[in-house]
């Protein structure tokens, strides 16, 4: 299997550390190989000799042996606990299956369990780090693009209770980020498409990141980067792969640095997100997400134009990159509206007969973070799509 020969080893990993208020010491390593080093990283962080590598089936069979072995070389003793594939593994019953497992192996606070596979199961293994002995070292290494552009990163941990996504949870910073390029050339396709869509949401957001945070703008903005791409087929191939996934990373990095908590900025990261996370739950998680954070970025274009924070041209424009990205727009036809509505009902950003939206204004690349859409407005706008 060919696996980006021609570019593994064009550029050295780069390093960064996450820089907040907050006495953490996260740190997040990018590049082609950089899984490699997994091992000779643990030890220089200085953490125990028994590590807990959690994945699921689908990732298991691509990527664990490899992994497995470049840790053991370093001289750790290594289990592993294999989880449903999808959101499915975000269950009180995978919860407990982590915590039995670390304490069957008698881990302590020093050891370490580490996430193999998507933002699913670094949401899981974010939290059972977080709450076994009341916190363990804990390890990100994202497989798919939608994980290691934005679900990695950010110390959000959560499973899923009946009634929504990510009700129950905790804020919690990994030690370590490993994210790896490599991992893509066994994605499927559609979870390839899945991650453009926060991309395309980076892209929406990243003049008021520039605005508000350290974070600066390169020589041309995101969004005009991805509309030149999507002229021909962005594929995981793609030269241009790791500066994008390099590009989001340090977005996110700088509002979580500024707002680790979700207080104010950091509620620029969930454009798109509010309806999104309703059509996934409404669906069964059977849309992925970064297809309903699609859905939900054209929702809250269509809303932006309709109450004119954004002229026509400029929602046009980014609809086509969506579509031009082959992300869908459309709430699919067999998707219930009055569960998608309930679903969103139950989400942590509704405050009494309000919702929390994130809507962009004046021009792509700005968001407002405050807008707050009456429940009988948003359900209104809802059944028009």
């Amino acid at each position: 299997m060919r696996i980006h020969s021609e570019y593994q080893h064009k550029s050295p990993t780069q390093t960064f550390l996450f820089k907040s208020q907050l006495p953490t010491k996260s740190q997040i390593n990018i590049g082609y190989g950089a899984y490699e080093n997994v091992g000779k990283v643990l030890s220089q962080l200085g953490v125990g000799k028994q590590v807990l590598i959690t994945t699921q089936t689908s990732i298991a069979g691509s990527w664990l042996e490899p992994l497995v072995k470049h840790i053991k070389d370093s001289g750790y003793e290594v289990h592993i606990l294999e989880l449903a594939d999808g959101e499915h593994c975000k269950s009180i019953e995978s919860l407990i299956s982590a915590w039995n497992k670390l304490q069957s192996h008698s881990f302590t606070r020093n050891d370490t369990i580490i996430a193999l596979g998507g933002g699913a199961i670094s949401d899981l293994v974010g939290f059972a780090g977080s709450t076994y002995l009341r916190g363990i070292n804990t390890v990100i290494i994202p497989t798919t693009l939608l994980a290691q552009v934005d679900a990695s990163i950010g110390g959000k941990t959560a499973i899923n209770l009946e009634n929504g996504k990510n009700l129950a949870g905790t804020f919690y910073f990994p030690n370590l980020i490993i994210i790896d390029p490599l991992f893509l050339s066994t994605l499927p396709e559609q979870e390839f498409l899945s991650g453009l869509g926060e991309i395309i949401k980076y892209a929406l957001i990243e003049q008021t990141v520039s605005k508000e945070t350290e974070y600066k703008i390169g020589t041309k903005p995101l969004f005009s980067i991805l509309q030149d791409i999507a002229l021909s087929p962005f594929s995981k191939e793609s030269p241009f792969l790791l500066n994008i996934i390099s590009c989001c990373v340090k977005m996110k990095l700088a509002v979580v640095g500024k707002d680790p908590y979700e207080k104010n900025l950091r509620r620029c990261l969930n454009l798109g997100h509010t309806l999104g996370h309703g059509i996934e739950k409404a669906s069964q998680f059977e849309i992925s997400h970064g297809e309903a954070v699609s859905i939900g970025l054209n929702f809250a274009l269509s809303l932006a134009e309709s109450i004119g924070k954004l002229n026509k041209d400029d929602v046009s424009n980014a609809i086509a990159l969506i579509k031009g990205m082959n992300l869908p727009i459309d709430i699919p036809n067999n998707l219930n509206k009055e569960k998608i509505m309930q679903a969103v009902l139950h989400d942590k950003k509704r405050e009494n007969n309000t919702i929390k939206f994130v809507l962009p204004e004046e021009k792509l690349g700005i968001v407002s973070i405050d807008y707050q859409i009456p429940v009988n407005k948003f359900r209104e706008f809802l059944t028009r799509q």
